[in-house]
């Protein structure tokens, strides 16, 4: 049933618990493991041009760190996997990359943002969600 599995990740303290899920699912499956993360272009809109490649650099070594856990953590369960950095808005290309790769799940994590949070910066998950027919399953992520 699942023979592809993305983790979306952006690499944050509590994704070992996303990861965990996706690499267990995985391992009964047989599953290949397609590790996602997106730099969001947004970022950039308010920088100044002077910092703009310190930040480019910096954003794409957290995003390889964070495809990298959830690669390590899959070969570790001796499971097939992918690791891939995009760049763009986050939402969209999660939904594009699980088209492409023909995912059977999205496993990914949720800050749980609230109100005044989620109208301001919208929610990846929650863009997700709504816009995919595929199957999702979506980790609640606590702060401590």
């Amino acid at each position: 049933m699942y023979d592809d599995i993305l983790v979306p990740t952006d690499g944050g303290e509590q994704m070992d618990s996303v990861i965990d899920a996706a690499v267990d699912i995985a391992a009964q499956r047989g599953a290949t493991v397609h590790a996602l993360s997106v730099i969001d272009r947004g970022v950039f809109l308010t920088l100044d041009e002077g910092l703009t490649d310190a930040v480019e650099d910096e954003l794409t070594a957290n995003a390889e760190s964070a495809v990298r856990a959830a690669t390590d953590a899959a070969t570790a369960a001796g499971l097939e996997h992918e690791a891939v950095v995009r760049r763009g808005r986050p939402g969209e290309e999660i939904l594009a990359y699980a088209d492409e790769i023909g995912a059977d799940l999205i496993v990914m994590g949720t800050r749980g943002a609230d109100g005044h949070e989620r109208r301001m910066l919208g929610s990846v998950s929650q863009d997700v969600i709504t816009e995919t027919d595929r199957q999702t399953l979506v980790i609640p992520l606590r702060t401590a």
